[in-house]
């Protein structure tokens, strides 16, 4: 007797954003589709937030999830996600996130989701790519959780690919490739790897003063106790964390993120 195929989650956001004819960002266009939602706060400033939701709950082998967004010149949003994303056991296949965002001039965006959390047994595989035209500006940040600790609940078994691809004016300038697979638990304890850390985290900044950034984000990452470093690669500054656990992760990043960006972070990361 065959086995019945399982129920997957499939959603799909798109968004695009306008600068309105008094100075403020305003959405051009939305579309929303299966377990992906997204929700617009009331503005109380001039910067556009968004925050994504996955109604499924959490994502499996074959799930499928997609966002892409267009900001046209002078626009100032932020994409943020109502909770961490939850990556679950596998039965099959790899749960798939992929991510797009077309950045014109002038525009200044910032892609900020809340932590994704590997479970024991889980599968993902997510790409993010950026198009940011010469002088916009994007803010990025990445975090992953393995497992919860404080429960009992450790990652022995896993698999994650995750893949960031920045394009200024077309030019490629910054592809991050990562891929782990088998014992993360282990894997991440080894002196070079992660030196024991459950947690770890990418910042990006993409755009004009990459070199200040660079600078504040290395006097911030000396401050608060935990490894890791910046690097200005010209066109991209990348900074990458280290933590033992996701409490400490998430009281580096937010003065982290606030000082890079200049503005408070999404209220959803408050709460």
């Amino acid at each position: 007797m065959a086995r019945p195929r399982l129920q997957r989650s499939q959603g799909e956001v798109r968004l695009a954003f306008k600068r309105a004819p008094d100075g403020r960002t305003a959405l051009d266009d939305f579309y929303q589709q299966g377990c992906m939602k997204a929700r617009l706060p009331r503005q109380i400033d001039a910067t556009h937030e968004a925050v994504l939701i996955n109604t499924a709950g959490g994502l499996t082998g074959g799930d499928d999830i997609r966002v892409s967004a267009r900001f046209a010149s002078g626009t100032n949003a932020v994409l943020t996600t109502q909770a961490c994303e939850r990556i679950y056991k596998a039965s099959a296949g790899s749960a798939h996130v992929g991510s797009k965002l077309v950045i014109a001039a002038g525009a200044n965006v910032r892609w900020l989701p809340q932590e994704t959390i590997l479970f024991d047994g889980a599968s993902l595989s997510r790409k993010m790519h950026a198009d940011v035209e010469e002088g916009a500006s994007l803010l990025a940040c990445e975090s992953i959780i393995l497992g919860r600790p404080a429960m009992g609940e450790y990652v022995h078994c896993a698999r994650l690919t995750d893949e960031w691809t920045i394009s200024i004016g077309g030019r490629p300038v910054f592809i991050d490739r990562l891929g782990l697979d088998g014992d993360l638990s282990a894997e991440l304890n080894r002196a070079a790897v992660g030196n024991g850390a459950r947690c770890f985290a990418s910042i990006m900044a993409a755009g004009p003063d990459t070199a200040r950034h660079s600078a504040t984000a290395r006097r911030l990452i000396a401050s608060c106790g935990l490894a890791g470093g910046a690097s200005d690669l010209g066109d991209v500054m990348l900074a990458r964390l280290l933590a033992p656990n996701s409490h400490e992760l998430r009281a580096a990043l937010l003065p982290l993120l606030e000082a890079l960006d200049e503005t408070p972070l999404p209220r959803v990361w408050r709460n």
